[in-house]
């Protein structure tokens, strides 16, 4: 079977081999591809990142020259002034859509991000701090709120946070709205697991734990705990979560995320 390098001097078909962890080739799998097509393939992956298109309209800014890696959209449907900045060796990949004016979406150093961020009014924040990653996260911040997230903080899949309902629950004897929005505060050292939601007006406290498929819409202050459930409840106290799996911790590794 032919190199890619045999391929790029000979002329011949390049096949591309099966063995795991190897370069975006590999998803050519079995396949053969002219050779032309692979030497660019090849070289598209080494030196150029994905492409994020830049919509960002009158008055907004893309600021992404440290990224890792970028792809996806940047979209403003109406409005001036928005902010999208991605920090140094952080990787995205999604959408992220202003609809307003005078937005930010600030995503921090080394982190990993997959989902969409919606942003709808005007002057909101969506903060999401150093080193915190998400598999599948949708953030719809609207109605004059904030959402800030922590530093070193995990999302799994299906994961939703919004600052409102998006429609109004009224008191039918005094006509007033009861599902008023408000705006959401993740801590440091956050695991949220698979499908969890976590809405309006609710506080998540550091080195803690949502539950999968959890609804968190209180205001909860005790570092160190699990929530569960639907409203969410501390089930556990006295706890903090790691990366890795094995039996037993060290003081250092516990504390790992502090440093």
């Amino acid at each position: 079977m032919s190199t890619l390098e045999d391929a790029c001097t000979t002329g011949r078909k390049f096949t591309v081999d099966r063995y795991p962890r190897q370069s975006r080739l590999q998803y050519m799998q079995s396949m053969t591809v002219p050779t032309n097509l692979a030497a660019i393939w090849f070289a598209l992956n080494r030196v150029v990142s994905w492409p994020i298109f830049n919509r960002m309209g009158r008055g907004g800014r893309l600021d992404a020259s440290q990224a890792r890696s970028l792809r996806g959209w940047a979209v403003v449907t109406n409005g001036t002034g928005n902010l999208f900045r991605i920090g140094k060796d952080s990787r995205f990949k999604g959408t992220v859509e202003f609809a307003g004016d005078n937005n930010r979406v600030l995503i921090g150093v080394d982190c990993s991000f997959q989902g969409k961020i919606f942003v709808s009014g005007n002057d909101q924040s969506v903060v999401i701090g150093d080193n915190s990653g998400a598999k599948g996260l949708y953030i719809l911040c609207a109605e004059n709120c904030d959402v800030r997230i922590g530093k070193r903080c995990m999302f799994s899949r299906e994961i939703e946070i919004r600052t409102t309902d998006a429609h109004s629950v009224v008191d039918r004897r005094t006509g007033k709205r009861t599902n008023t929005p408000a705006s959401i505060q993740i801590g440091d050292h956050v695991w949220v697991g698979l499908r969890a939601i976590i809405t309006k007006g609710a506080t998540v406290p550091s080195d803690s734990v949502v539950a999968a498929m959890s609804f968190v819409n209180g205001q909860f202050e005790e570092e160190g705990v699990i929530l569960a459930g639907a409203p969410a409840r501390v089930i556990k106290k006295g706890i903090t979560w790691n990366g890795a799996r094995k039996r037993r911790f060290s003081e250092r590794e516990l504390d790992h995320w502090k440093g």
